[in-house]
């Protein structure tokens, strides 16, 4: 945007408006539009003028924005100039800010921090230690940390108040310090000393929101934490008590080793959401009822379709969740967008569990035959994906439906495709596979469901001499297509692809996206993988957790975790001893 242009110049203006919600409003959209690198000295002399505004909020905003607009020189001189604790808060949360993010710790930051460390407002001095923190030799960290701890309460109550770039609390400035220094033992210590039952909340809080973040980036925090977290489940209902809980839920080890004292909630309305899909998420059977109870009344937990997958496996009686998913089913026959929120949708969250139980969901044949028929009815095949891939899974026990999806697979939208690979999975005739690689070119670009097709080929008959060569084309693609051939490769070449397999596959060890079917194809290779070894190990052994980036940081802790499982059962694959 042009900074000096019309629409820019009515904002400045606006930055006077008598509302101060408006006010509010355009200092933090003049925030947004601050160059990275340039000052701003429009937006400056603007935030200058509300620094005095009546409104706290008003105020706190154009702190933040005078940090960024005048600089950090300016800045400075005002924090210390200053007599609003408002705003040299404010300030002092913007200056630490840039502090953590560059980690400039030399020159004119020292100075400002050590004045920060003695100052009379304990919000200040608590960023003052925080910032030390950051750069300050072991040996001097008792000190720093007794001094963060002595201010932590009035700084808990001051910091991340509404108009402020960012609404981390106390413990999370303090958490965020102890990981970029990798404190682990640290971090565990202070957990411990926090969150005991005669602390007050505000320090409890800080303690939960320290063990929250050592759980998103060391291996161990989890079994470390959750004797500790879990020893808030017998206290009475309170905040503390339910983050206690949600922060356990959220880590599928921590689940795993606190099950039982978890199970004890599934009764409290308050919990029983989030307790059972966590329970669920770890294939545990006592959570089924109440996952069942969700399902029927449409809750639209995002995890409820994983928790159902997973329990699914692990249920020794599947007939009530075939019962109750034909029930959903049938209660929600309006079609649902797959491509957007598709966990929202309780018939999908149905098909999913269904597809999940595979054979055992036979009873559930003619409700999803019936779903396919209907989107098929509409001309909008794509609202049929979910069902066809069900009824793939349900396998043999599923052939009435083999017409229906032969219809489907012969039609020209582009979601026919996925009915490929359920006709073979039902019908076992290889003539599906062969009939749909003939009409494909020798070099094929890229088709998805071939990737598919060709393990199957090779597992039942094998490869002809030109799905050999539509095989090998594909295998020179990088990236998803490449390694989600890579099992059938091998099945096909065998050892003599060892080598070539063996530089390439450990390159997609630690992406999340990848690891599964690279890991796949080496448990595939069995003894001839174990020159892999030493790559599993160094993924196995880190303290911290794998890169994950999917915009949920409990989401990306659990991933590392599944992918951390996944590398010990493949190690344990390669290394067994031939029966």
């Amino acid at each position: 945007m042009d900074l000096g242009g019309e629409v820019v110049r009515h904002l400045l203006a606006r930055a006077v408006d008598p509302s101060p919600d408006i006010r509010l409003t355009v200092l933090a959209f003049l925030a947004d539009l601050c160059p990275q690198a340039d000052l701003w000295p429009a937006a400056a002399d603007a935030a200058a003028v509300a620094l005095s505004d009546p409104d706290e909020r008003v105020r706190r905003a154009a702190a933040w924005l005078f940090a960024a607009a005048a600089g950090a020189d300016k800045a400075i001189r005002v924090l210390f100039g200053s007599s609003d604790p408002v705003v040299r808060t404010a300030l002092a949360e913007a200056l630490w800010l840039r502090v953590l993010q560059r980690g400039d710790h030399g020159g004119r930051w020292v100075d400002m921090v050590e004045r920060m460390r003695r100052d009379e407002l304990p919000a200040v001095r608590f960023l003052g230690a925080c910032a030390a923190l950051l750069a300050a030799d072991p040996p001097d960290w008792p000190i720093l940390d007794a001094a963060v701890r002595a201010d932590l309460v009035p700084a808990a109550q001051a910091l991340g108040g509404e108009g402020g770039r960012i609404s981390w609390h106390a413990g999370e400035r303090w958490a965020s310090v102890l990981r970029r220094r990798d404190r682990e033992q640290d971090a565990y210590g202070a957990v411990a000393q926090l969150v005991g039952a005669g602390e007050s909340e505000s320090v409890r809080q800080a303690g939960l929101a320290i063990a929250a973040e050592a759980m998103r980036t060391w291996r161990a925090a989890p079994a470390r934490l959750a004797p500790v977290l879990s020893a808030v489940f017998t206290e009475p209902a309170s905040a503390v008590r339910a983050a206690a809980v949600d922060m356990v839920c959220a880590s599928l080890t921590a689940t795993r080793l606190v099950a039982d004292q978890l199970t004890r909630m599934l009764a409290e309305p308050a919990l029983s959401a989030t307790v059972a899909v966590a329970l669920g998420c770890v294939g545990d059977p006592r959570a089924v009822p109440e996952l069942l109870r969700l399902l029927r009344a449409a809750d639209a937990h995002p995890r409820l379709a994983d928790a159902l997958a997973t329990v699914a496996t692990a249920s020794p009686d599947p007939t009530s969740l075939v019962q109750t998913a034909r029930q959903v089913l049938a209660e929600h026959q309006a079609p649902c967008h797959e491509e957007q929120h598709w966990h929202r949708c309780p018939a999908l969250v149905a098909v999913h569990c269904l597809s999940a139980l595979g054979p055992t969901a036979v009873d559930a044949v003619p409700d999803l035959t019936a779903r396919l028929a209907q989107a098929m009815e509409r001309g909008v095949l794509a609202e049929g994906r979910a069902a066809v891939c069900a009824l793939g899974a349900i396998g043999a026990a599923a052939a009435p439906v083999v017409p229906l999806l032969r219809q489907f697979a012969a039609s020209n939208d582009a979601a026919a495709d996925l009915a490929v690979r359920p006709l073979l999975a039902i019908t076992g005739d290889r003539r599906i596979a062969d009939d749909y690689l003939d009409a494909r070119p020798e070099r094929p670009r890229h088709y998805r469901i071939a990737l598919d097709l060709f393990d199957w080929l090779a597992q039942h008959g094998g490869l002809t001499d030109r799905q050999v060569r539509q095989l090998n084309h594909l295998f020179t693609r990088r990236g998803w297509t490449q390694v989600k051939l890579a099992t059938a490769y091998w099945r096909h070449h065998g050892p003599s692809v060892a080598s070539m397999l063996l530089n390439t596959l450990p390159e997609y060890l630690d992406d999340e996206a990848y690891a599964q079917p690279a890991m796949t194809a080496l448990a595939a290779m069995g003894p001839h993988a174990q020159p892999v070894i030493p790559v599993l190990d160094r993924l196995i052994a880190s303290r911290h957790r794998a890169a994950v980036y999917l915009g949920d940081v409990d989401a990306e802790m659990r991933a590392d975790e599944q992918l951390l499982q996944l590398a010990l059962a493949t190690r344990a694959q390669i290394t067994a001893t031939p029966t």
